[in-house]
């Protein structure tokens, strides 16, 4: 199957160009866009400065619940372990808006950029991502991860556990027949993170192929020996005889 590698995503919003610590005063309508009403400022780790780590950063994906708080969170690169530690346990503080809109339910992706002046979070967009220049005039969002496929790796994980999702019930009167394409991360120990529905021709039909991918199981993808986070991408035909 040809499957696009997933770049990191989140919702169209400008990026936020000020230290965290600024954002309440600064930022009011950017943090209204994100929806988030708690933010809570990742803290640059002693032993990375004492590692000899001036900067880097962490791109961060999640999705949050209805409630609006963060959840499935997955470091999909990080230029430092130290980091990413930091990074994870500031948006497990996180808190959003509570919505029951689908949109907003979706996978999120950001950047945090850590400075030794500050720390710098950068929302990507649904589809491309546009290099913002700081007020400064210096500062630039930098590209986006791209996510590798398993099937671009040089040894494709080998899928451990793989049910295919059944027909939905609720349905099954009408007879429908229909598609779903479902796209998620496999992270570094073969468990399937963020599914998300990309298409369906009836939502019945997503939230049965995603219900069944969330269960998928794959052995740890690796590049070069190491761990990583890959990508995948499926499509699902559904006819009323499954």
């Amino acid at each position: 199957m040809n499957t696009p590698t997933i770049v990191a995503r989140l919702c169209a919003a400008a990026a936020l160009l000020a230290p965290l610590s600024l954002l309440a005063a600064e930022a009011d309508e950017t943090l209204k866009g994100l929806g988030l009403v708690t933010l809570v400022e990742p803290v640059f780790p002693d032993a990375a400065r004492i590692d000899g780590v001036a900067d880097g950063h962490v791109t961060v994906a999640f999705r949050r619940t209805p409630a609006g708080e963060p959840q499935d969170i997955l470091v999909l690169e990080a230029t430092h372990s130290r980091l990413a530690a930091a990074a994870l346990e500031a948006v497990q503080q996180w808190r959003f808006q509570p919505t029951a809109n689908a949109a907003d339910l979706e996978p999120r992706t950001v950047r945090i950029s850590f400075r030794l002046q500050g720390i710098v979070v950068y929302p990507f967009g649904k589809n491309t991502i546009e290099t913002v220049a700081g007020d400064d005039g210096g500062t630039t969002a930098p590209k986006p991860v791209n996510v590798p496929r398993l099937q671009m790796l040089a040894r494709m994980p080998k899928a451990l556990n793989q049910p295919m999702p059944g027909y939905p019930a609720s349905l099954a009167a009408r007879k429908l027949e229909g598609r779903a394409a479902v796209r998620f991360y496999v992270d570094e120990d073969g468990r399937v993170r963020l599914p998300e529905v990309i298409e369906a021709t009836a939502p019945e039909f997503g939230e049965a192929a995603v219900a069944a991918v969330a269960q998928w199981r794959y052995e740890p993808p690796k590049d070069g020996g190491r761990r990583i986070v890959a990508s995948d991408h499926w499509q699902f035909q559904f006819k009323a005889t499954n």
